[in-house]
């Protein structure tokens, strides 16, 4: 199984592969704002992946429109693929 871990956070654990990392955060107590609940409307789960990537799927369509360049993904939109360290992202 995947490993997941919020460096901000200091938390790690292991997700199954195909989950989102919102549905990852929950799981683990790390709180992510998602305003519009996990749909990948607002924009508002951003995550930067520091390490893997790779390890996440593509990104979608709701990614793409909101001009997100990397290292910053939707936490709602990217499932894991493989382990992967991540921050919450801050929103200005």
């Amino acid at each position: 199984m995947p490993r997941v871990t919020f460096a901000d956070e200091n938390k790690t654990a292991e997700c199954p592969a195909g989950k989102t990392l919102l549905a990852c955060a929950e799981q683990m107590g790390v709180r992510v704002s998602h305003v519009c609940g996990g749909d990948g409307a607002c924009g508002t789960c951003r995550i930067e992946v520091v390490e893997g990537w790779g390890n996440l799927t593509p990104p979608t369509p709701d990614e793409t429109y909101k001009e997100l360049d990397p290292p910053y993904r939707l936490s709602c939109q990217s499932k894991l693929v493989g382990d992967v360290i991540v921050k919450v992202a801050k929103i200005e």
